[in-house]
């Protein structure tokens, strides 16, 4: 450590927080600088016998010592060094009257009159005064010129031989020595202000280093908490699966007495409701890390609204709630969006709503907007109202932000915590921002919310393997292969497609190796698939049988059936020629839909 850097830490030390950055820092040593080159210059002028110049030279002490005593109280820098160099050019200027005028050797001082602004301010400032020391000297020339200034000149001997005589010679030594300590004071200063750049510098590649540490164990942190998420869901998933399942299986039974079917729909409630946990959980973990991927595709957007209100229509009945929906006649039938996200955003909505109205209505209403009516592109506007609790009007931004729970009074209820996840809207609201929209709420306390969204869609041409008669009712008897590790899972999907599908035969396998075996030497219509298995993941079988390029068996359609539901898992199984992936716990409905409409497709042996 050198003795500038001992010097800057020593200063910087005895200096308080709020003066230790280093314009603050400069100033201080500037100031003392000067008042070290002052004293000495008064000392010698009362030695010479000058006590005006001795006196003026004290009052600039005084001036620059006001100066730092102004600064540490607080008084804006820019004020503290005005003074400074008022006092420092006044200095100057009359030393160079006493010694000679415009041919004084005090004028070399003005050299160093840029520099307090140079360090402690900007380039600009220092220019500024550099110009201010110029037209100093121009004016001082002048004035000399024109005989309006007599110097004193106190530097020339008393025989008036002026400065050629022995005065002249103390004249030069004066001012070489002024100059030397000028010299000097500058390569101390520029020195001090390049070992506190250095030491800057330093201390931010300390920090640069701390922050690059801290950012990897964070990207650690972060991978192993998506390898958490994705276990968790897949060991909770899976168990849910089979839960689901047989609740669905009993809920579906006609020998089921009607006294066991309240308590099973509230097993499946309940059941659903831990998925939909399970499933926030995820898609905001996916939102965090800007993997959230949309998949748009032509969809039916009369049947996906329609479908998706009535999903929630239990509900709204068992609360006695009125349950409208208002389709406009502007809406066009088929349009190109993600319908997954868009039934997700719809059922928060929903959902939020019905969980907080008690009584009155959660009413739902669908319009298009477009330029013109020629248009292919235009505006879907869902607007989800209700006679509920209602937000406070401080907190309608918050309601947005994940994890967050607001707290309402009623006149039944007190102190009341909304209860839920806290990320049912924070999701939608990046739902909506993926498909460059905008959601709006407007809420009155007491009197109940609306929620506006607005997205921007295309208008599509209905697809032609969606214009036949409902898949659900074609009779057509399937040859299908159910793959899974679990006993539990086959089971639960082997009884599903039975009951709803009777005429169809299911064979089954337990893990990868089976399935390979099976699919080589039997022709199935539809093989449904899970991807994660203990010996060769479902990924894999496929990709061998496609690989083979043995017909029939090399286009057969597979579904996956997954806990495993990510965006880049999914990508994944579509690329490896999965037909459709369907996330476990699965809807039957969905899964006889997706067998009838894939087992269609495969070829004939």
């Amino acid at each position: 450590m050198n003795v500038n850097r001992r010097i800057h830490i020593l200063i910087k030390r005895r200096l308080p927080s709020h003066l230790r950055a280093t314009p603050n820092i400069f100033f201080f040593s500037f100031s003392v600088s000067a008042l070290m080159g002052i004293v000495p210059i008064s000392i010698w002028f009362f030695w010479m016998g000058n006590h005006a110049g001795a006196l003026s030279t004290l009052l600039a002490t005084g001036l620059i010592a006001t100066a730092l005593v102004l600064w540490r109280m607080g008084v804006r820098m820019t004020w503290c060094v005005c003074i400074y160099q008022l006092t420092l050019l006044g200095v100057i200027l009359f030393n160079a009257y006493l010694t000679g005028g415009v041919t004084s050797p005090a004028l070399v001082w003005l050299a160093i009159v840029p520099l307090m602004p140079l360090f402690t301010a900007s380039r600009k400032w220092a220019t500024a005064w550099m110009g201010i020391s110029f037209l100093s000297v121009l004016t001082l020339y002048y004035l000399q010129s024109r005989g309006y200034w007599v110097s004193a000149n106190i530097m020339s001997a008393p025989n008036g031989e002026g400065r050629h005589g022995e005065g002249s010679l103390e004249s030069m030594i004066f001012g070489a020595t002024m100059f030397s300590m000028m010299l000097l004071t500058q390569m101390i200063l520029v020195q001090t202000y390049d070992t506190a750049n250095e030491h800057h510098l330093r201390r931010l590649q300390r920090t640069n280093q701390r922050l690059q540490t801290l950012s990897h164990n964070l990207l650690v942190a972060n991978t192993h908490k998506d390898s958490f998420l994705a276990m968790v869901s897949h060991e909770m998933r899976t168990p849910l699966n089979a839960v689901m399942g047989y609740l669905g299986l009993l809920a579906t039974d006609a020998h089921m007495p009607p006294q066991t079917q309240p308590y099973v729909q509230g097993a499946r409630n309940s059941a659903s409701h831990l998925v939909t946990v399970i499933n926030d959980l995820l898609d905001f973990s996916q939102i965090q890390q800007g993997k959230l991927i949309l998949t748009k595709q032509a969809v039916n957007l009369h049947d996906l609204l329609t479908n998706t209100h009535q999903t929630l229509a239990p509900k709204a009945a068992q609360s006695g709630l009125s349950y409208p929906l208002t389709l406009t006649p502007s809406l066009p039938t088929w349009v190109l969006i993600d319908p997954h996200r868009l039934a997700q955003i719809i059922l928060n909505l929903l959902g939020n709503a019905l969980k907080f109205t008690t009584q009155g209505y959660v009413r739902m209403q669908a319009s298009f907007e477009t330029a013109h009516a020629q248009s292919a592109h235009g505006t879907l506007i869902i607007c989800v109202e209700d006679s509920g609790k209602g937000i406070p009007s401080n907190h309608l931004e918050d309601i947005f932000e994940p994890f967050v729970q607001i707290k309402a009074n009623d006149n039944r209820h007190t102190d009341n915590a909304l209860h839920g996840n806290g990320l049912g809207l924070a999701i939608t609201r990046s739902l909506v921002k993926s498909h460059q929209g905008s959601i709006q709420v407007q809420s009155t306390l007491g009197e109940g919310s609306r929620f506006t969204v607005r997205l921007p869609i295309e208008v599509a041409t209905a697809p032609l393997a969606r214009r036949n008669d409902d898949v659900l009712t074609d009779p057509s008897p399937f040859h299908l292969l159910v793959v899974d590790d679990h006993a539990t899972n086959r089971l639960v999907v082997s009884a599903t497609l039975m009951r709803s599908l009777p005429n169809t035969r299911i064979d089954q396998a337990a893990n990868g190796t089976q399935a390979l075996e099976k699919m080589r030497t039997t022709c199935y219509d539809l093989v449904l698939m899970d991807l994660i298995m203990p010996d060769i993941s479902g990924v894999d079988v496929v990709r061998h049988i496609r690989q083979e390029g043995v017909e029939p068996f090399v286009s057969v359609p597979v579904v996956a059936l997954t806990a495993n539901v990510a965006a880049d898992a999914v990508k994944e199984c579509l690329d490896a020629g999965i037909c459709a992936v369907l996330p476990k716990p699965f809807d039957r409905e969905a899964l006889v839909h997706a067998v009838i409409q894939h087992a269609r497709m495969a070829p004939t042996p």
